[in-house]
């Protein structure tokens, strides 16, 4: 109501990389459908405070009418000539076969024959369904690019996710509790938890504030460090593999393994 206020969460995630004014770095974007509103949020900022910097841009649709911010798109490309350039793909209707049909690891493969140098790109950037994004993750891999150097973020769950956590759950039951202490906001909460729940279920069954939003392990706002005993991650589209290896989880993925947890939501 009128009057109220609302504790608004900082920006978190990787889906970003360091601007560098003074290098001349190339960027490459795959978005599917509504996958572009991010990645034309990074698109303009590049464009904007990188005069040197080059971004193609490879936006999956099912027709031209499905085109999210076609116009300003177009818009873009008149106005940066020669640093941005954009491949629309369609389910159909294209006249030319290659910018025609699914995004997967066979149509990158074309793609990176004739249109786009990956030898080139400095950072990629894919947004979008599940298995079209992976599918190019891995054709970016296969051409050379490291881990580091590709950002992805989805905005799907995985069914497969979803039945890895029934297995869990199914497999935890009757073994013993966990006993935890969770460190937020300075202070240290003990308690104690079954092994078929999340480290987030139980933490905001034992009403401690911590963090979360998409519940599916893909966008890491309940990211925390595990610095005493283990867990199981099932799922995991947030982290880089050099934050896993420091010990770093997704609490809503992330079920004890250990008879004790310490875990850390300020460590970041």
């Amino acid at each position: 109501k009128v009057g109220d206020t609302m504790h608004a969460m900082p920006p978190q995630g990787s889906f970003s990389s360091a601007l560098e004014p003074d290098r001349a770095k190339n960027y490459l974007g795959f978005a599917g459908g509504s996958g572009i509103t991010p990645v034309l949020s990074i698109l303009k900022t590049v464009l904007a405070r990188e005069p040197k910097s080059t971004f193609t841009l490879v936006y999956a649709n099912r027709a031209v009418n499905t085109i999210m911010f076609r116009e300003e798109l177009e818009d873009l490309k008149n106005r940066h000539m020669g640093r941005l350039s954009i491949i629309h793909m369609l389910e159909s209707g294209q006249d030319i076969d290659l910018f025609t049909g699914r995004v997967d690891q066979n149509k990158c493969a074309e793609l990176f024959k004739t249109w786009i140098d990956v030898s080139d790109v400095n950072i990629a950037f894919i947004c979008g369904p599940e298995p079209m994004m992976l599918s190019i993750a891995d054709a970016l891999k296969s051409q050379g690019l490291e881990p580091d150097q590709i950002k992805f973020e989805l905005f799907t769950e995985s069914q497969q996710g979803r039945l890895a956590k029934q297995a869990m759950a199914k497999r935890s039951e009757g073994q013993a509790e966990t006993q935890v202490t969770v460190k937020i906001d300075g202070a240290h909460h003990s308690f104690t938890m079954t092994k078929g729940q999340s480290v987030l279920e139980a933490a905001l069954a034992n009403n401690l504030d911590a963090p979360f939003a998409c519940k599916a392990g893909v966008c890491s706002t309940c990211m925390c460090q595990v610095t005493e005993g283990e867990v199981e991650m099932l799922s995991n589209h947030a982290l880089e593999d050099y934050e896993v290896e420091r010990g770093y989880r997704l609490s809503c993925q992330s079920y004890p393994l250990s008879d004790t947890l310490f875990i850390d939501y300020d460590h970041h």
